[in-house]
């Protein structure tokens, strides 16, 4: 049964919005009660501050493939709330997707690529949802909710494998796309974009082991620096051969710690 998920359909809340864009009531008089209090108002405004968030997400190429992490946090505002929370989804086998911000908006995104995915799949013409057409897709669907002024408040990775070639880019809130060898979100675009892309344009590709313990690097810094961070991660590589997700944990070393002052 195909999948009946449409993103891009209007949805109106059965009290507010119906009543404030005067739909399917065109008789209606509409006043600002007096008795109405300032929360209940604010129930009309849309979303400027995501409630549950998560923190940064690394990607880069390497020799043969492309390599992404993220940990697993969802953060309650500055509360580690949410500690299974995996943001980096499997399309199929050549092409992953990582969300990084809201988590909500986040799950509404991966629900309607699942939507689409199975539509494809049932109509059985050979088809598949490659990086590129999801790539494309996604800068839709952002740049959709953006003019609608009710935007997704989440950045989107799409990584994989085209034309047996890797593959990776970015989508942002407002529909904003570009396509890079190397792409953080988050405030790892401050504390690791710089030294990463100054090893990774230095040195030759990295093959499969040194991307990989390189990511280990980056992670562990954020670790360190990133209030939002979590111990617990996701790795995930894609090459020609398929997809392979490692979990992870960061061992931290405080060593150093009681050497340290006025660093506040």
């Amino acid at each position: 049964m195909i999948s009946t998920f449409n993103p891009f359909e209007t949805h109106y809340d059965s009290i507010n919005d119906k009543d404030d864009f005067n739909i399917g009531n065109s008789n209606k008089n509409h006043t600002v009660n007096p008795l109405e209090t300032e929360a209940e108002r604010n129930i009309r405004t849309r979303t400027v501050t995501p409630i549950v968030t998560g923190s940064s997400v690394a990607a880069f190429v390497f020799n043969g493939g492309v390599i992404l992490a993220a940990d697993v946090l969802g953060s309650y505002g500055s509360l580690a709330k949410y500690r299974n929370l995996p943001r980096i989804h499997q399309v199929n086998d050549r092409t992953i997707l990582a969300l990084g911000g809201d988590l909500s908006d986040a799950d509404y995104i991966k629900e309607a690529i699942d939507a689409k995915v199975e539509e494809d799949l049932v109509q059985e013409d050979g088809s598949e949802m490659t990086p590129l057409a999801l790539y494309s897709w996604c800068t839709r669907l952002m740049y959709h909710r953006r003019t609608k002024l009710n935007p997704f408040l989440t950045s989107v990775i799409v990584a994989g494998i085209e034309n047996n070639e890797p593959f990776l880019g970015r989508v942002n809130d407002k529909g904003s796309a570009y396509k890079e060898f190397l792409i953080m979100t988050g405030i790892a675009n401050h504390l690791a974009q710089g030294w990463i892309r100054t090893i990774l344009e230095n040195s030759n590709q990295l093959n499969k082991e040194q991307a990989e313990h390189l990511m280990d690097r980056i992670i562990k810094q954020l670790f360190y620096r990133d209030c939002r961070a979590f111990a617990r991660y996701r790795v995930c590589i894609v090459t020609k051969e398929g997809v392979e997700f490692k979990a992870k944990e960061v061992q931290p070393d405080w060593s150093l710690a009681p050497g340290l002052h006025n660093t506040e």
